[in-house]
């Protein structure tokens, strides 16, 4: 019998793309995108999916991923992954690692790339002076 534990393991393995690309790779369910999943016999798995964005262009690789490793799960027989259109995502459904991660993505940044308090007045200084 399948359940939501090795579902939930295998979505740990399907990594949203803009978060690899930002440094910052996140499974989709640690960047809080998966809002559902139902196990009905005998062996038919449905996944929720919300996108970060009304606008994101990645929903389609995501649904593909997260198919092609909920198939792989012993017992399912087929996957549905629809799109949850009902939810907004925001920052607040990372789970406590998406948190961790992103954290230390924005720390690496702020190492490679300082920022000063007031950075942009001296900008508008120089600019004013030409």
């Amino acid at each position: 019998m399948i359940g939501h534990a090795q579902i939930e393991a295998a979505l740990a393995d399907v990594y949203d793309p803009c978060s690899v690309q930002a440094n910052a790779a996140m499974s989709v369910v640690d960047m809080g995108l998966i809002t559902g999943i139902r196990i009905e016999p005998p062996g038919s798995v449905r996944v929720r999916l919300r996108a970060t964005s009304p606008w994101c262009t990645m929903i389609g690789s995501l649904m593909q991923g997260i198919e092609e490793r909920v198939r792989r799960v012993d017992g399912v027989t087929a996957v549905t992954v629809e799109i949850d259109r009902e939810s907004t995502w925001s920052e607040a459904d990372l789970t406590d690692e998406g948190r961790r991660v992103l954290s230390g993505a924005r720390e690496r940044s702020r190492a490679a790339f300082p920022v000063r308090r007031r950075q942009w007045q001296e900008r508008i200084a120089i600019l004013s002076e030409d």
